[in-house]
């Protein structure tokens, strides 16, 4: 893969054509070593998704943008799970991952180089993708390459930002200041917003066997620049098969008008 090149636009924005951006900020490390490490701190979408999956101390665990692997530990103390692997591209975070929690295994980089050689020919019975596929510019690619890593019968659980309206994925237009000082300053990674129906498009093209998701309206973040006044916030689970034919069954729990907006056939 060609080497990392970053273009600086006056907002201040940097954006990678080739692969994810690797942030340097401290401020990750800083946050998710504080926040986002039990179980209740994390958003209701989350619990409602992850609270279906029965997890266990057999199920082994991917969570891609582990942050300082919060999830994990929250897994663990509330469901028994020790079968913990996390990615994270920002080296301090993931260095504080490893000092919060010597057992998991946490690899620093970008998942799409690291899944053709450390990660490669491996799956796990649920990978996580929490508020990561939608703050990278390589989002499609992003999610392909988790579904890989999920074992039939397994599940991949991720979260997006829908609209009814047209998605957008230019981070020139819409982008999120990395400062949770609420602060407009700093590293800016992409604020991808996805049309509901377009995701479920993509969704539905990796032939699972189960859709459950939840999902909530709410503004944007203080820190993002997009055109977007409010958004559905979700959480999605999605089921691979084993080996059937079955029709797709689907669980959706979301606002009227984005639920209406699939188009689901049943």
């Amino acid at each position: 893969m060609a080497s990392l090149q970053i273009i600086l636009f006056q907002t201040g924005v940097t954006e990678s054509m080739n692969k994810n951006i690797a942030y340097q900020t401290d401020q990750l490390a800083r946050y998710f070593t504080h926040h986002r490490i039990s179980y209740p701190q994390f958003y209701e979408s989350e619990h409602n998704i992850i609270n279906q999956l029965a997890l266990g101390a057999n199920d082994s665990i991917l969570d891609i943008g582990c942050g300082c692997g919060g999830l994990g530990l929250a897994l663990r103390d509330e469901f028994g799970v020790q079968k913990y692997t996390g990615v994270e591209i920002n080296s301090l975070a993931a260095e504080k991952a490893k000092n919060l929690n010597p057992k998991a295994s946490i690899f620093c980089g970008d998942f799409l180089d690291l899944r053709e050689n450390i990660l490669r020919d491996t799956d796990f019975n649920v990978v996580f993708s929490l508020s990561c596929f939608d703050w990278n510019i390589k989002f499609s690619d992003m999610l392909a390459a988790a579904w890989d890593h999920v074992q039939p019968g397994g599940n991949l659980v991720a979260t997006f930002r829908l609209t009814t309206d047209a998605g957008c994925d230019d981070m020139k237009q819409s982008y999120q200041y990395i400062n949770f000082d609420g602060k407009m300053e700093g590293e800016c990674a992409s604020y991808v917003v996805l049309n509901g129906a377009e995701l479920m498009h993509k969704i539905i093209g990796l032939n699972p066997t189960k859709i459950v998701g939840f999902g909530y309206y709410g503004q944007p973040s203080a820190t993002a620049v997009t055109p977007y006044e409010k958004l559905c916030f979700c959480a999605f689970s999605i089921r691979k098969r084993n080996d059937d034919h079955a029709p797709i069954q689907f669980d959706l729990n979301l606002p009227e008008d984005i639920y209406a907006s699939l188009e689901l056939v049943h």
